[in-house]
């Protein structure tokens, strides 16, 4: 099936948006473009892409997730495919240009989740103003890292992102799905729960060990809760911490996340999230 490139972004709605401004710079160490007016949203850059997170003002709630088309023509395929399939599509011209793409169509998933398709991201000419310097995020062809949610009906959201979108189930803990579009380990991760999704965390992965550590520091220094202390998961193998973002979701910030090569991958399943720490610091809401 083959459309989706990776995860290209990740929305979310703030009634702060000075304090993610701070958190996107100082923490995460990006440049942080500022509103030119009260309806734009607030963009944190990364890499080369211009933009990685989204954050418009409002109530405290994640947004949504840009899932990059690999291309112009796979992009118009998915439109149609989700159309037969009875999905509404819409393509969304103005929200393209505000997202700095060149298309970009929207949807909901079966569990109530805005969903956006894009292709044609902007590299813009001029480098990355990084806050931090020695921070050096992995995405290229791996994508922004993974989001995690609750789902309220397990098997309409399989058919939606396994059957229409083709990712592919990498491996379980327990019951929660973890899945794959590229030879990242996981860009989506979801679990059954009764009641509304719930979102759960997104994921940064940097290059290693210190560019983790440095930052659990600054974290420290910074007063910035950190909801699960640093381990290393089983199944993707990631050394990482979770950290509180502005809007009370949270970034599990990590390195030496696990590629899947799909000739030699089998999925296992695991009984345990972590093979070490991840202490649980504060209340899962």
């Amino acid at each position: 099936m083959g459309y989706l490139y990776g995860l290209g972004y990740v929305g979310f709605r703030s009634a702060d948006l000075d304090a993610w401004a701070r958190f996107g710079r100082d923490i995460l160490g990006g440049e942080v473009l500022e509103p030119a007016s009260s309806d734009d949203p607030l963009l944190i850059r990364l890499d080369e892409r211009a933009f990685r997170l989204t954050i418009s003002a409002g109530e405290n709630s994640y947004d949504c997730a840009g899932w990059e088309v690999a291309g112009y023509r796979e992009f118009d395929q998915l439109l149609e495919h989700l159309g037969n399939a009875g999905i509404t599509i819409k393509e969304q011209p103005e929200l393209a240009a505000g997202r700095r793409v060149a298309r970009l169509a929207t949807c909901v998933d079966p569990a109530g989740n805005n969903v956006e398709f894009f292709c044609g991201a902007l590299r813009p000419k001029a480098p990355l103003a990084a806050a931090r310097s020695s921070i050096r995020y992995v995405t290229g062809p791996l994508g922004l890292g993974h989001v995690v949610f609750t789902v309220p009906d397990l098997e309409a959201t399989k058919r939606f992102y396994l059957d229409l979108l083709g990712f592919k189930i990498s491996d379980m803990i327990g019951a929660t799905h973890f899945t794959r579009v590229n030879r990242r380990h996981h860009s989506l991760a979801f679990r059954e729960l009764a009641g509304p999704s719930k979102f759960r965390h997104f994921s940064l992965q940097v290059e290693d060990l210190d560019m983790v550590g440095r930052t659990l520091d600054l974290a420290a220094r910074s007063d910035v809760p950190v909801a699960n202390g640093l381990g290393r998961h089983t199944n993707d193998r990631m050394v990482s911490f979770y950290l509180k973002t502005p809007s009370g979701h949270e970034v599990e910030y990590g390195c030496y996340g696990l590629e899947v090569d799909d000739e030699t991958w089998s999925s296992p399943s695991y009984d345990a999230g972590s093979q070490w720490g991840h202490k649980r610091t504060i209340p899962i809401e």
